[in-house]
């Protein structure tokens, strides 16, 4: 077998199969991480993952920055701010699947179920209360994980 561009598919492959190994190459290099989204990319994965409508995204995205989570600077690039940072780092320390689109997709997937007569809206309330409520008994009950990133993160006032 013989793998010749890497744009093909990888070969169906069994144990005891073999291989010719024609070139091996040791490339030095560093990763690096991927660039900020601009607007138009967070704009895409909110809808991608059902999250907002054509008139709340811009108000979401809005919010995130009136909030000082993050700063639009050249080219429509959100730039992370550091209360953006220990924000995003501290959920993800108590509950990462709040920092993760599935949870907000879920829940406006089944709102959208309201409106095509699939789902009643009051199944649909008590659904999504009740999972915030667990999360917020839960986030509230680990609070001190965020606490101790805030100390490190910011200077007291105090001081």
């Amino acid at each position: 077998m013989c793998i010749r561009d890497r744009d093909d598919k990888m070969p169906e492959v069994a144990v005891g199969d073999e291989f010719h190994v024609s070139d091996i190459r040791l490339s030095s290099g560093q990763t690096q991480a991927p660039g900020y989204l601009t607007e138009a990319d967070l704009i895409g994965l909110m809808e991608k993952h059902g999250i907002g409508t054509d008139a709340s995204i811009p108000t979401h995205i809005n919010n995130i920055c009136e909030r000082n989570y993050c700063g639009i600077q050249g080219g429509r690039t959100m730039v992370p701010t550091k209360l953006g940072i220990v924000l995003v780092h501290g959920i993800q320390n108590i509950d990462p699947e709040l920092t993760l689109p599935m949870v907000r997709g879920k829940v406006e997937e089944y709102v959208a179920l309201i409106a095509t007569g699939k789902a009643k809206a009051q199944d649909v309330l008590d659904y999504a209360i009740g999972l915030f409520h667990s999360k917020f008994r839960f986030f509230t009950s680990n609070i001190d994980k965020m606490d101790a990133l805030f100390g490190v993160s910011f200077s007291s006032l105090s001081a």
